[in-house]
């Protein structure tokens, strides 16, 4: 990344930088708000959580502390804004994903196939439930390790495996065949599945 880090930027903003934070929102927005699309599956409610999120880390701010990367203090916030968002409205609105919302370019002739399976795999995600497909979205669509993934989602690491092998589970259910190693995202590869935990998972200790 050229420039400042994110907490660089977080921390000039702190100081008063009028254009610090805005920074921020630029090279962050279209992550933040295709991660709200994929745990909401509907634009408008996407875009409205997108933009609560970044409201929210402006107030937040002072609040940072470096025992996390800022993208996963930020993601953690995106998340709550995007549930907070799906119990508001009170019902799914989920709608399909075209290419654009799958981070995918429109297709020529000789993409075809892959493409119509990449677009088939956003689609059956928005039907794996909340839970699931948040962890789904997040270790396998973002890469964001299992630790992270468990800061942000402020459940145990045995969890957040849990949650990404059972959202496996219900994808391949959705899209009629064995559960994926990686629910690959454009220009990712996919890595073996977590094997199911066997043993419960213990309760955080605060």
């Amino acid at each position: 990344m050229n420039g400042p880090s994110d907490e660089a930027l977080l921390a000039a903003h702190l100081r008063g930088d009028p254009r610090a934070f805005g920074e921020l929102v630029s090279r962050h927005e279209r992550r933040i708000y295709g991660l709200c699309l994929r745990i909401l599956g509907n634009r408008e409610d996407a875009e409205d959580a997108a933009q609560e999120a970044f409201l929210a880390a402006l107030r937040k701010a002072a609040s940072f502390r470096r025992a996390a990367a800022f993208s996963t203090w930020l993601y953690r916030i995106a998340v709550n804004a995007a549930t907070d968002q799906a119990r508001r409205r009170g019902r799914a609105r989920l709608t399909a994903l075209g290419l654009e919302d799958a981070g995918l370019p429109t297709p020529g002739d000789d993409l075809g196939e892959a493409v119509a399976s990449a677009v088939a795999v956003q689609t059956a995600l928005t039907q794996v439930p909340e839970e699931f497909r948040i962890a789904v979205v997040l270790c396998d669509l973002y890469r964001v390790p299992y630790a992270d993934a468990a800061q942000i989602l402020e459940v145990p690491v045995g969890t957040v495996k849990s949650r990404v092998y059972r959202g496996r589970l219900a994808l391949a259910e959705r899209l009629g065949g064995p559960p994926p190693l990686r629910v690959a995202g454009p220009g990712t590869e996919s890595r073996p599945a977590a094997s199911e935990p066997t043993a419960p998972d213990r309760p955080r200790q605060e």
